[in-house]
C-alpha cells in the first residue's frame, strides 16, 4: 500500500555491550530489575532504526519476564514490538502485539503517548491488511490521545496516517488539506524523520494526482531528510518510492538503475514482502525498457515468487501474478500465462476497494489477447468487450476526479501552475494579434475565441452546479454520522410510501434505539458517545442492503427504509442487524458492547394511509421493546 521497509544489520558496540551484559544476567538467573529492562526497551527500540528482525529475537527472548515488570514497561515492550512487526511487514503479528498493548493500557492510570503509538501502529497493521475504514477510525483515536496530551509530534503522525487514507479514498482535497496541517507541523518541531515521512506521503498524493515530477520531488526530499535522520531504512522506503514513479512516468532505464541499488541492499534479514517487490518491480523494468530483456525479467520474477507466499498484501500478491503473466505472454507460453492470471482473478474477487481497477482492466486486456492467439476468438471478443465497456466507465468516473485535481493544483499555486497560466495568457494575446493582423483569419479567430469563451462559461456552470451538488448534500447528510439524517429520511420515506402504494408493492421501516446511550454518554462523556454513534453508523450502512438507506433520526434514534420489502423479509434483516451489532468488536476502546431494540412496520395491501401512520408503528414497536428490556425486534402484526 503506502509504506515499503527494508532491513539491514548494524550492531554497535554498544548495543553488544548490553545485550552481552542482560544475557550474562540471565545466565546467572537473575531476573531483570526495572532499570534493566527499562535499558533492554530503550536498545531494542534503538535496534529497530536498523534490524527490526534483530529487534524482535531480542524482545521475544525476554517475553517471559514481562508479567514482572510495572504496566508501563509492558505496554512499551508492545508498542516496540508491533512497530518492529510492522517493519518486517508481519501486519498479523503486528496487529495482535499492539492489540495487546491496548488492552495494557487501559490499566494505566493516566494516558500516555504510547496509546497514540499503538493506535497508529495498529491502524497501519490493518491499512496493510485491506481495511481501509477501521484504520481510519483507529488513527482518528490516536489523533485524539495525542490532542489531548498537546503532543505536537504525534499529532502530526495521525494528521499523516489520516492524509494517506484519504488520499487512498480519493479524497485528495481532503487529503492535501490534512497532509499541509502536518507538514507545517513538522517545520515547526523540525524533526527529520517526521519530515521524511511527511514528504514520502506528499509524494504518494502528488503521484495519485498524476504529477510525476513533484512526486519524484517529494521523494528525493524524504530520502534526504531519512538519510540526515540516520533512518536508513526509511531512505530505501523512499528510493523505492523513487523507482516506482520512473515505471510510472515508463522512464524504465531510470528505474532499473535505482532498483540495482535496491537489489543491493537485500540482506538476510530483509523482509520478505521488500524482496518480492525489488524483484517482481525489477522484472517489469526489464520487460518493458526499449530493448525488453525477456529472460532475465523471467528470471527476477521467478526470483520473486520465492518470497511472495508469506507476503500478507493482498494487492502485492495480485500484481504479482499479473506481471508474470504479461512475461509468459511475452515468451509466447500462452497457456501458462492464463493459469497466473485464474490465479489473478481468484485474488481479484476479494478486492476491498477501487485500488484494484487497474488491476481488473490489465486482467482483461491480457486475457483477450492470449485466448486470441490459442485461437479461441469468440472467448477474445467477449473478454475484449468487457474490457472496452469497464475501459470506458473508469474514465468517465475519472473525467470529475480530473477536473478535482485541476483545481487542486490551482489551489495549492504550484509553479507548475503558474507557467501554465501564462503559456495560456500568451496563447490568448497570440490570436488576438493574429485577429487584429491576419484578416483573412479573422472569423477563425472569432469563433476560436468564442469557443473559448463557452468553454470557461462551462466550467463555471460546472463548478456552480458542484457547489450547489455540495450544499445539497450538507442538507440532506447528518453532520456526525455521514449518514442520512432526519429532514432526508422523511423526503425518501414519502416517496417510497408512494411508489408502494402506485406500484402495489412491500415497503418496511426500521425505528432503531441504541440501548443505555444515556449511561454511555454519563459514563464516558459525550466524545465517546458521539463515536458510539459514528461505529452504529457505519455498521448500519455495511449490513444494510444496497437498496436501503440507513440514517440517523434524533440522538441516538435511526431509522432504516427498506422498499420493496415484505414482513418476513423485513423481520429477518432487522434481527441480523440486531445480533450483528451486539456481536460486533468496536474500535472505541472504552466500548465493550453495544446493543440495539428495533420496532419493525411493513406497508402492505394498503393496510397504512400514509408514510406517517407506518412510521408511528415502527416506533411504537420500539416502545414495547424497550418495555420489555431492549435488545431485541418488534415486528406488528
Amino acid at each position: 500500500m503506502r509504506r515499503l521497509v527494508k532491513l539491514t544489520i548494524q550492531n554497535s558496540g554498544l548495543i553488544f555491550f548490553v545485550l552481552l551484559s542482560i544475557s550474562c544476567k540471565l545466565n546467572a538467573l537473575q531476573p531483570l530489575t526495572e532499570s534493566d529492562f527499562n535499558t533492554l526497551l530503550l536498545h531494542a527500540e534503538q535496534l529497530n532504526n536498523s534490524d527490526p528482525k534483530a529487534a524482535l529475537v531480542l524482545l521475544n527472548r525476554h517475553k517471559t519476564e514481562l508479567n514482572t515488570q510495572p504496566i508501563t514497561n509492558q505496554v512499551n515492550y508492545y508498542r516496540i514490538q508491533s512497530a518492529a512487526y510492522t517493519d518486517q511487514a508481519l501486519y498479523s503479528l503486528s496487529e495482535a502485539s499492539s492489540e495487546q498493548g491496548l488492552k495494557l493500557a487501559k490499566q494505566m492510570n493516566n494516558p500516555s503517548i504510547f496509546i497514540a503509538d499503538l493506535a497508529y501502529t495498529k491502524g497501519f497493521a490493518i491499512e496493510n491488511l485491506g481495511d481501509l475504514g477501521g484504520a481510519f477510525l483507529l488513527y482518528q483515536n490516536g489523533l485524539d490521545v495525542a490532542r489531548s496530551m498537546n503532543n505536537q509530534k504525534l499529532i502530526a503522525r495521525g494528521l499523516i496516517n489520516t492524509g494517506a487514507i484519504l488520499y487512498l479514498q480519493q479524497d485528495y482535497k481532503q487529503s492535501l488539506i490534512t497532509l499541509n496541517q502536518a507538514l507545517a507541523l513538522a517545520n515547526a518541531i523540525g524533526d527529520d524523520a517526521l519530515l521524511g515521512e511527511i514528504n514520502n506521503e506528499l509524494g504518494l498524493l502528488y503521484g495519485h494526482l498524476g504529477e510525476k515530477n513533484q512526486a519524484h520531488d517529494y521523494f528525493q526530499q524524504a530520502y534526504q531528510y531519512y538519510k540526515t535522520a540516520d533512518k536508513h531504512n526509511y531512505a530505501l522506503k523512499s528510493l523505492h518510492n523513487v523507482a516506482n514513479n520512473h515505471t510510472n512516468q515508463k522512464n524504465f532505464e531510470q528505474a532499473i538503475k535505482v532498483y540495482r541499488v535496491l537489489e543491493s541492499e537485500i540482506e538476510p534479514n530483509s523482509s520478505h514482502q521488500f524482496i518480492a517487490n525489488v524483484y517482481r518491480e525489477l522484472a517489469w523494468a526489464l520487460l518493458n525498457k526499449k530493448d525488453a530483456e525477456t529472460e532475465s525479467a523471467y528470471q527476477y520474477i521467478l526470483l520473486a515468487g520465492e518470497y511472495i507466499e508469506d507476503v500478507e498484501q493482498h494487492l502485492v500478491k495480485l500484481q504479482y501474478l499479473i506481471n508474470k503473466a504479461y512475461i509468459l505472454e511475452k515468451m509466447a507460453r500462452y497457456q501458462e500465462a492464463l493459469v497466473s492470471l485464474e490465479r489473478a482473478k481468484i485474488l481479484l474477487e476479494r478486492k476491498t476497494s477501487n485500488i484494484y481497477d487497474t488491476s481488473e482492466l490489465k486482467i482483461l486486456f491480457l486475457s483477450a489477447k492470449l485466448h486470441y492467439a490459442l485461437g479461441h476468438y469468440n472467448q477474445a471478443y467477449e473478454i475484449q468487450t468487457q474490457y472496452f465497456t469497464r475501459s470506458i466507465t473508469g474514465e468517465q468516473a475519472r473525467e470529475t476526479t480530473e477536473v478535482d485535481e485541476l483545481m487542486l493544483q490551482y489551489e495549492s499555486e504550484t509553479a507548475q501552475r503558474h507557467n501554465n497560466i501564462l503559456e495560456k495568457k500568451q496563447r490568448i494575446q497570440h490570436l488576438q494579434l493574429q485577429k487584429m493582423t491576419l484578416d483573412v483569419n479573422s472569423r477563425k479567430a472569432y469563433v476560436g475565441i468564442l469557443a473559448l469563451c463557452t468553454l470557461l462559461l462551462a466550467w463555471c456552470l460546472y463548478y456552480v452546479i458542484k457547489e450547489q451538488r455540495n450544499l445539497i448534500n450538507a442538507t440532506r447528510t447528518d453532520s456526525l454520522t455521514g449518514v442520512v439524517n432526519r429532514g432526508r429520511l422523511l423526503e425518501l420515506g414519502e416517496e417510497y410510501f408512494i411508489t408502494a402504494q402506485n406500484q402495489q408493492q412491500a415497503f418496511s421501516v426500521y425505528m432503531i434505539d441504541i440501548d443505555l446511550f444515556k449511561k454511555i454518554n454519563d459514563q464516558f462523556g459525550h466524545v465517546i458517545g458521539d463515536k458510539a454513534l459514528k461505529e452504529i453508523a457505519i455498521q448500519g450502512q455495511n449490513l444494510m442492503r444496497s437498496s436501503d438507506v440507513f440514517g440517523r433520526f434524533d440522538g441516538e434514534e435511526f431509522i432504516a427504509l427498506l422498499p420493496n420489502t415484505g414482513n418476513d423479509e423485513a423481520l429477518e434483516v432487522a434481527q441480523r442487524l440486531q445480533e450483528n451489532i451486539e456481536q460486533a468488536k468496536w474500535q472505541t476502546q472504552q466500548i465493550k458492547q453495544l446493543t440495539v431494540s428495533i420496532g419493525v412496520a411493513t406497508f402492505e395491501q394498503g393496510n397504512y394511509a400514509n408514510f406517517s401512520a407506518l412510521l408511528k408503528v415502527a416506533d411504537e414497536e420500539l416502545l414495547k421493546v424497550k418495555q420489555s428490556g431492549s435488545n431485541t425486534v418488534s415486528y406488528y402484526e
